[in-house]
């Protein structure tokens, strides 16, 4: 499967929203770069498993590379998170551990400990997406030739189930902005255009034009200026997958326009900042959590919280997560190579 730069640009983009937002200032819609990190999941997972006849043993090995992707970084994690929070006077309790370990973080009550904010809570998004992982292959082996149909519905279903939760039981915004359940779409709209891009849908060129394209920013500054906690529970979500869509199909679709953007997010620090992007998302809450019990709040307790988070997230990159990823791919290409038929075997209709 070819490598698309551009990929690696945008979680950098995603990633400085959510640390910015988290660190410097709350006005920074963080939320957005969450969901733009469940459009790329949806979008790339979607690209690599239709690269493939998926099944057997191509499912085992994307689970295999998923493991080795995302797990051991997590782990050491977890281990540096609960020496520093104990040497800090507050131990993270076992049952928070567990929750993240076992992915339902999401779904946990994580300990609060007054003065600064567990580093374990930014592992609820971790959660959505291994929930993800696993429904997602089973959605595409039963559905794979109306793909695009079960995908929509899915959508609508997920909408109609936030209007339910938020008007019907009067559901808290950490209900519905944490679940799987109700956050499962934004990953699904990734999925979406990544099949329409494979099918060659019809609807391509409509996505790519320039209306498409200023329908995109009024949705984007919608879901920003309305500040309504039920619009944002429900709706803000959905309007942040329609507007991402066209955005996507003229990067990678056409593959040609919005040059300027792409020499961005193609660019030798933006293509760095988004390969340590999840190293990045780990670290950089438990920096801050370091960060706010020990330094006053200022602009140099901020600037501490970015530089120490990098270092750590670069340390995480190349000692953990790039070495064990490569380990995965090649145990994953051995298990995909015994699987595969035999040179010059021909497959029967």
């Amino acid at each position: 499967m070819k490598h698309l730069p551009a990929l690696d640009g945008i979680r950098a983009a995603a990633i400085l929203i959510v640390m910015i937002s988290h660190i410097v200032t709350p006005l920074v819609p963080g939320g957005f770069g969450v969901t733009l990190f469940f459009f790329v999941s949806g979008f790339i997972i979607t690209r690599m498993m239709l690269s493939q006849s998926f099944g057997g043993g191509h499912l085992k090995a994307f689970y295999v590379r998923r493991v080795f992707r995302l797990a051991p970084a997590l782990m050491v994690f977890l281990l540096v998170s609960g020496i520093v929070m104990s040497s800090l006077g507050d131990p993270i309790p076992a049952r928070d551990f567990v929750a993240t370990l076992c992915y339902y973080a999401n779904y946990h009550q994580f300990t609060n400990f007054g003065h600064v904010l567990s580093p374990l809570v930014i592992t609820w998004s971790l959660a959505v997406e291994e929930h993800f992982y696993f429904i997602f292959p089973v959605l595409l082996i039963l559905t794979r030739r109306r793909l695009v149909t079960a995908l929509t519905s899915t959508i609508l279903a997920i909408l109609v189930w936030r209007l339910v939760l938020v008007y019907g039981f009067h559901a808290p915004t950490a209900r519905t902005y944490v679940a799987t359940d109700t956050r499962l779409d934004s990953i699904a709209f990734g999925c979406l255009l990544s099949v329409m891009i494979d099918v060659r849908h019809r609807l391509l060129p409509a996505l790519a034009s320039r209306g498409a394209l200023w329908a995109s920013g009024i949705l984007l500054l919608l879901s920003f200026a309305i500040r309504r906690d039920d619009f944002r529970e429900t709706f803000r979500y959905t309007l942040h997958g329609l507007a991402l869509m066209p955005i996507f199909c003229k990067l990678f679709w056409q593959e040609a326009p919005l040059q300027p953007l792409r020499a961005i997010l193609e660019s030798a620090v933006a293509r760095y900042v988004g390969n340590v992007s999840y190293s990045l998302y780990l670290y950089h809450f438990l920096a801050l959590s370091v960060a706010t019990a020990l330094l006053p709040d200022g602009a140099f307790m901020k600037a501490c919280t970015f530089v120490s988070a990098f270092a750590l997230a670069s340390v995480s990159y190349y000692l953990v997560e790039n070495p064990v990823r490569r380990l995965g791919s090649r145990l994953a290409r051995s298990m995909e190579a015994a699987t595969a038929p035999p040179a010059g075997a021909i497959e029967r209709p």
